[in-house]
């Protein structure tokens, strides 16, 4: 979302569950929660790219983190700033890698496997989630969306096994999210648009939690807000 929506997001995250109203933070959650409750332990290193304000550093209580991004955060946490296809470290340094919604804002994302691939252990892993559907964010530097079998060739010609890749919700979900956020996008009068949410936000609301509902229907899931991998080196 844009800055000028963060106070009426916010204020519905309080009211109703980010399951059904932002799903794909949800999921995002989920999975890097189900990574860290299986892979956080002592003597690990772990490097987390594009880690902003390190949101995820909470989950590894265990594992050594450390944190990469093109600027530092106005806490000063990040320990490699830079871009993410040199980071100046060694060969083999780290146990895994996180690249969460990170990939689509990378101009040469080929060659950022490339250096994953360099700086992670044999054996080490690369834990990713990225866009597939979704709309321009972050602009201007928001550059590419990618399907499941771009993933892999990024993946495969890079040297890294896919150990998975797993569609965050189908079709359903994409069109959940959709209408929650159609008139914030068509309307640049904020009085306006919190009187819509204000009269339709329920109704839109129920609608979210029915299709999030009837998203198992959605066998084939080939048109997904988010992609979530794990590869091997």
């Amino acid at each position: 979302m844009e800055i000028k929506d963060k106070k009426l997001i916010n204020l519905l995250y309080k009211i109703f569950p980010e399951k059904i109203i932002h799903n794909h933070t949800y999921q995002v959650k989920r999975f890097i929660k189900s990574v860290a409750d299986k892979y956080d332990k002592k003597g690990k290193k772990i490097i987390d790219i594009g880690a902003g304000t390190c949101p995820y550093k909470k989950y590894f209580q265990q594992s050594q983190y450390f944190s990469q991004d093109l600027k530092n955060n106005p806490q000063k946490t990040i320990d490699f700033v830079g871009d993410a296809t040199s980071i100046p470290v060694k060969n083999n340094s780290f146990d895994y890698i996180l690249c969460l919604q990170v990939l689509e804002h990378l101009t040469k994302p080929h060659l950022a496997f490339k250096e994953f691939f360099r700086i992670l252990k044999p054996g080490g892993k690369l834990f990713l989630t990225t866009h597939m559907a979704f709309e321009e964010h972050m602009i201007p530097n928001d550059y590419f969306r990618f399907t499941r079998y771009g993933l892999k060739y990024l993946a495969e010609t890079t040297g890294f096994k896919t150990i998975k890749i797993k569609p965050q919700g189908g079709r359903f979900i994409v069109l959940a999210r959709e209408l929650q956020i159609l008139f914030l996008r068509l309307s640049n009068n904020k009085y306006l648009v919190y009187l819509f949410y204000l009269i339709f936000f329920l109704p839109l609301f129920l609608l979210s939690l029915i299709l999030l509902t009837l998203d198992f229907l959605d066998k084939n899931k080939d048109l997904t807000l988010n992609y979530q991998g794990i590869f091997v080196k």
